[in-house]
């Protein structure tokens, strides 16, 4: 059995990656182009999709190998056999179903994110010409809001990784769409609290912010942005593992 720890995430990330750098340049080629497509007016959102889509189906593929190998060294191997229609096409049907479950999730919550605002909107909006007692209570009011947007960040971060860990491992579309609504279910969370899982995803966070800061300082500089783009879809992968083993951690637990 695989070790579900960050740097064995890391090591089968990069070994995908170096199996078959054809495949993987291929592939971020593909999917930098549907990007810049997407600013295409009106049109542009097809491709955003495509974009998410054929996301997911690399994350999907990558996911599926991880769980077919024993030895860390057999990722590179799977690399090499793959073919860019396999990438993409082999598990679009399951990337598909968590494409659809992950958009209704997300079109709720910004709608949700969308009244807080116009509420705080409104609280500015009462507050002028207020006495001073209504212009703190208001404060307040605006300070619970912030705070409970933060809490749901957390929420979602930490239950995450094993939700999408599941959903990677569905055979098809209505169990990959199912799959993501377990981010609303008490067993699962139930699951989710053990160290081993806790270890995991606390030491993930750190390294992701630490990534995510030294990506976006590269990204101001033009020659640095195609490798930018390569450690981007590096970090997917790693993503990737993270999320099989946070759902292993989880399932040993429930």
């Amino acid at each position: 059995m695989l070790p579900r720890s960050n740097k064995e995430a890391l090591t089968l990330a990069w070994g995908f990656f170096k199996g078959n750098y054809a495949l993987n340049f291929a592939a971020i080629a593909i999917l930098i182009v549907l990007n810049l497509l997407g600013f295409i007016p009106v049109i542009g959102i097809l491709f955003v999709f495509a974009y998410s889509l054929l996301s997911l189906s690399v994350q999907v593929y990558f996911g599926k190998a991880i769980d077919a190998i024993e030895s860390e060294e057999e990722i590179a191997d799977i690399a090499a056999e793959t073919k860019i229609a396999d990438l993409f096409g082999k598990y679009v049907h399951v990337a598909a179903g968590a494409f659809l479950g992950l958009f209704l999730i997300s079109f709720v919550f910004v709608i949700l994110l969308g009244l807080v605002i116009m509420q705080g909107s409104v609280n500015v909006q009462t507050l002028q010409g207020g006495v001073e007692a209504q212009m703190e209570m208001m404060g307040s009011a605006s300070g619970i809001e912030a705070l409970l947007l933060l809490l749901l960040f957390a929420y979602f971060f930490y239950f995450f990784p094993a939700m999408i860990g599941r959903v990677l491992r569905s055979e098809d579309f209505v169990s990959a769409f199912k799959s993501v609504f377990l981010l609303f279910n008490p067993s699962f969370w139930k699951s989710c609290f053990n160290k081993a899982y806790f270890g995991l995803i606390f030491v993930w966070s750190l390294i992701i912010i630490g990534i995510a800061i030294v990506l976006i300082a590269m990204s101001a500089t033009i020659v640095l942005l195609p490798l930018v783009l390569v450690a981007a879809y590096i970090v997917s992968l790693y993503n990737t593992a993270i999320y099989i083993f946070a759902d292993d951690l989880a399932k040993e637990s429930a």
